[in-house]
């Protein structure tokens, strides 16, 4: 009977030294260990793209350093500059009203 219990015991003791470490793991760092490669695969992604705006940043860059109407077609659209001489006229325009059916 004393054996028996020692083999019980030994059972008992070898299935919580198997299940016990998986079961605190699996109920604390594995889920943090999936949100963070979530986060990561995120940031790659985000990377990725600021890599590619900054591609493009840096192609127009080069483009103003090289073109001079470039710069004054921003300069014009965008800033709303003009050259000393030269007289701007402001034209509005009314929205058409629907025709009323009597």
């Amino acid at each position: 009977m004393q054996w028996l219990n020692r083999i019980l015991l030994s059972a008992l003791l070898a299935g919580a030294v198997a299940f016990v470490p998986q079961h605190i793991y699996a109920g604390s760092g594995g889920d943090d260990l999936v949100r963070v490669r979530r986060e990561e695969d995120q940031l790659r992604q985000k990377n990725l793209e600021l890599a590619q705006e900054i591609a493009l940043l840096r192609a127009e860059v080069a483009a103003l350093k090289r073109d001079p109407a470039e710069v004054a077609r921003i300069a014009r659209e965008d800033l709303n500059l003009i050259y000393p001489d030269e007289v701007v006229f402001e034209v509005e325009t009314l929205e058409a009203k629907p025709a009323r059916k009597p």
